[in-house]
């Protein structure tokens, strides 16, 4: 095994690493939720990211690995961190450097690693993120250009730190400020939908963790037989957050996006990824579930962006997960996303949610996560009150506490037993 040596301005870097004040810090959403998609996206059973402290490695986020440090001196990334390209293994059992490295050896049985540096906001490489695979394989060229965006992604998060201390100072210090935000709060729930009675029906619940959170969503009628209806999760909470939400959701709503056809969920996936790149939207991003549901056929087509899947639930059959793995809105200029068809029967509910919906501690620490939501749903009552309400209090009862960490937007369409499917003259 061959150590890393030190980065020449080993002390400036490691004073930069200790300034964003991240080390040994709790879980966070936003980094967890990129890890989660490089590991999804690469079909990598580990994907972590890393800051290289003095003697260490640790894990700000990470899949797949059962430690939250690993020594430095063993660690691919005290080598990543000297470049500013991306480094990558195909095999490390070949490369002098790690064939008898105690990760390679030894748990977690490394083979492939890709590493891209991390900088924090003063330039030095203070972090890593990487993915790896206990066989040998290796990155293309497409796949090396999507893992360089998640890597940004990452190194702009990490940027936010101190902005993010500077927010929560101002929000706790400007009583000017908590008033314009509980305006505004107000002013974006009154732009939620009203509840439909029928000849569909719906149902939801939103409850922002913050005053101005991230989520929104959202259903109208392209015509009398057919229903769009979605639900999107922006990066981050807060005035950005809410204020890019909203301008996904005016485009949606009046249909303003240029040559796109509405019932195509694809296509419009793609023209809101062309409308909304994170370079020009403050790095922000979002994922998206969207939907076109009709009923003289009871067909459903969709196409989702990163976002968790919705769960159809038909009588006498087993849930079905609907959604697929893909880019979220505004990473790539040039992604494409697919339209897919599902024939929902009368009497069969859908739910949508957000990840703070099912992304919860319960018992032993162990997250809720889709299947444990999915079991709540399968508990409900097919009559007796609100649903929605339901899960909710469900949800908290399970995570011992009525405040949600994340947003919390869960909404049900429910396609009645008879009137559903009728053909609409």
């Amino acid at each position: 095994m061959i150590a890393a040596p030190r980065a020449p301005a080993e002390s400036d870097r490691l004073a930069e690493l200790r300034a964003l004040e991240i080390l040994d810090t709790p879980p966070e959403e936003r980094f967890d939720r990129i890890v989660r998609l490089a590991a999804a996206i690469f079909n990598a059973p580990i994907a972590y990211l890393a800051m290289i402290d003095s003697h260490r490695q640790w894990f700000k986020a990470k899949c797949g690995l059962k430690v939250d440090a690993t020594g430095r001196d063993e660690s691919f990334c005290g080598h990543t961190i000297l470049n500013s390209e991306p480094m990558i293994v195909p095999d490390a059992r070949l490369d002098e450097r790690f064939w008898d490295n105690p990760l390679v050896v030894g748990e977690p049985y490394i083979r492939f690693y890709a590493g891209h540096p991390l900088a924090g906001p003063g330039g030095h490489n203070v972090g890593t993120l990487c993915i790896a695979d206990r066989r040998p394989r290796s990155l293309d060229a497409g796949q090396l250009a999507i893992f360089r965006q998640l890597a940004a992604l990452a190194e702009h998060e990490l940027h936010l730190v101190d902005v993010i201390h500077v927010q929560r100072e101002l929000l706790a210090t400007q009583q000017q400020l908590r008033s314009e935000l509980a305006e505004a709060s107000q002013y974006v729930r009154s732009l939620l939908p009203a509840r439909l009675n029928g000849p569909l029906r719906t149902d939801w619940q939103f409850i922002a963790s913050s005053q101005l959170g991230g989520d929104f969503f959202g259903y109208h009628w392209l015509d009398d037989d057919r229903l769009v209806l979605y639900l999107l999760d922006v990066s981050g909470h807060g005035v950005g957050a809410a204020l890019l939400s909203v301008s996904v959701h005016m485009a949606l709503w009046r249909e303003t996006l240029p040559d796109t056809r509405f019932d195509e969920p694809g296509e419009v996936l793609a023209a809101l990824n062309r409308a909304f790149p994170t370079d020009e939207k403050m790095g922000k991003y979002f994922t998206i579930w969207y939907g076109v549901y009709q009923r003289s056929t009871g067909l459903l087509r969709y196409a989702t962006a990163g976002h968790p899947p919705a769960v159809l639930l038909q009588a006498g059959q087993e849930p079905i997960k609907l959604g697929d793995s893909s880019l979220m809105i505004g990473v790539m200029p040039d992604a494409s996303y697919r339209t897919h068809e599902q024939r929902v029967a009368p009497g069969s509910r859908l739910y949508l949610f957000s990840d703070g919906v099912f992304e919860i501690h319960q018992a032993e620490n162990r997250m809720l996560m889709v299947d444990g939501l999915i079991n709540v749903l399968r508990q409900l009552p097919s009559d007796g009150g609100s649903r929605a309400r339901q899960v909710l209090r469900r949800i908290q009862e399970i995570q011992g506490s009525t405040q949600f960490a994340d947003d919390f937007s869960f909404l049900e369409l429910e396609v009645p037993a008879t009137g559903g499917q009728e053909k609409v003259e």
